[in-house]
């Protein structure tokens, strides 16, 4: 067996390299996809929020004399 060479060294540190950014740049695209859906579902969740809020604070007022019988 014989000791690896600075040469042997540089390119193994360099496919080491390559990997480490490959993972990088696709953990990177999942963070910013991520992001994107937590932003979205913020928005969604400011929407029901404010439909719950109007919903509760301002009853429907029904007319009784609209409504038909159970029985209907």
């Amino acid at each position: 067996m014989s000791v690896p060479t600075a040469d042997d060294r540089v390119v193994n540190v360099e496919l080491l390299l390559m990997h480490v950014q490959h993972d990088f740049e696709q953990l990177s695209q999942v963070v910013f996809r991520q992001q994107a859906e937590i932003d979205t579902l913020k928005t969604e969740v400011a929407k029901l929020s404010t439909r719950i809020v109007t919903l509760t604070d301002d009853p429907e007022v029904r007319d009784p004399q609209d409504e038909k019988p159970p029985h209907y």
